[in-house]
């Protein structure tokens, strides 16, 4: 398998940048193979740049935009489809600004998501060292001081000190055991088995779940507004939607909700069938769909349930952080009381 076969796939925020160069290439009114060679030249010597001269080889011999991105094989499955949808109803220019902003929140929640976990975690390990320090080089000293002044291997003062050692090698044990679940986690989350991995997250968290249902009905927003907004039916909208929605069970919801409207539904039955919306968004939908305005209130649903997702994983960071410290502490505390107790012990045996 050759380099260009194992290429990733561009990152969120090489995505938006891409879509809003080809947004203002169009709207100027520039011829797009000009436009992607002037795009071709300015990521040449980066590590995209081959993929990038291959996109305008293939637009010369497809004349399809769609076609040239599937081609290069570094763009998401979900832009080269709205890329078909745009050229087909005449309003690519349209889509992909659209697709812009969408793949700007795309890399926000992604920056919002790494913080969540990369600060707790660096937390978690200069306390960690905190903790190995008093175990490993403070209480071992304050032991010798103790035999050396007689210290009962039965007293208070010594149990004390047996259970603050336990303490702090159980807590660097938890925090060894942590930090190889954060490993692992990583390692999978860039597998075929992220959507897996994200599900039992979900499951297992609370305020995950509530994050991981907030994307997902912003995607899911944003996907049938782009769509219905370049003249996409509504009927082919909703079957190409649950695409972008990488949570399983709310993409089965999602494929519901189809199959509801397929079936000879409303819109805002087979919304609600999708239960990816608040029922005050269901009578919004519902509302939107009497007066043709649809479009217009996804595009509302997808601002407001990403507003709420930010907020989420805002709302699991403010949880974790105080969390983490409030049990470091604890222990922490325990460690210093444990030679605390001996020390006064000893001291008041000597006055």
């Amino acid at each position: 398998m050759t380099g260009n076969d194992t290429q990733k796939k561009l990152p969120p925020d090489e995505t938006a940048l891409f879509c809003e160069q080809v947004a203002m290439v169009l709207k100027a009114g520039i011829p797009l193979e000009d436009g992607m060679e002037t795009l071709a030249k300015s990521y040449e010597g980066s590590k995209y740049g081959v993929r990038f001269l291959q996109i305008r080889v293939a637009l010369q011999k497809h004349g399809a935009l769609s076609a040239a991105l599937e081609d290069a094989g570094i763009f998401p499955a979900y832009l080269c489809a709205l890329t078909r949808i745009g050229e087909r109803a005449g309003k690519l220019d349209e889509v992909m600004a659209s697709l812009a902003s969408y793949y700007q929140w795309e890399a926000q929640i992604k920056t919002s998501v790494r913080n969540a976990i990369l600060y707790p975690t660096v937390l978690v390990m200069m306390l960690s060292v905190v903790v190995a320090i008093l175990v490993i080089s403070v209480l071992p000293v304050f032991q010798r001081v103790f035999d050396s002044l007689g210290l009962s291997a039965g007293s208070p003062a010594a149990a004390a000190m047996r259970v603050g050692v336990g303490v702090g090698k159980g807590m660097l044990i938890l925090v060894g055991v942590f930090t190889l679940l954060l490993i692992v986690a990583g390692i999978l989350l860039k597998t075929s088995r992220r959507d897996s991995v994200l599900a039992l997250l979900a499951v297992l968290l609370p305020p995950v779940r509530r994050v991981n249902a907030r994307i997902s009905a912003a995607r899911y927003a944003s996907a049938l507004s782009m769509m219905l907004t370049a003249g996409y039916p509504v009927e082919d909208a909703i079957q190409l939607a649950p695409s972008v929605i990488t949570d399983r069970k709310r993409r089965h919801q999602a494929e519901l909700a189809a199959k509801e409207l397929l079936g000879g539904g409303s819109f805002a039955q087979a919304a609600q069938k999708s239960a990816l919306f608040e029922p005050m968004h269901e009578k919004m939908i519902r509302f939107g769909a009497a007066a043709g305005k649809l479009d217009a209130v996804m595009e509302k649903l997808s601002g407001i349930y990403m507003e709420e997702a930010d907020d989420a994983i805002q709302t699991v960071v403010s949880m974790i952080e105080p969390a983490l410290v409030a049990v470091l502490s604890v222990v922490i505390g325990g460690i210093l009381l444990s030679v605390m107790l001996p020390l006064l012990s000893v001291l008041s045996a000597v006055g």
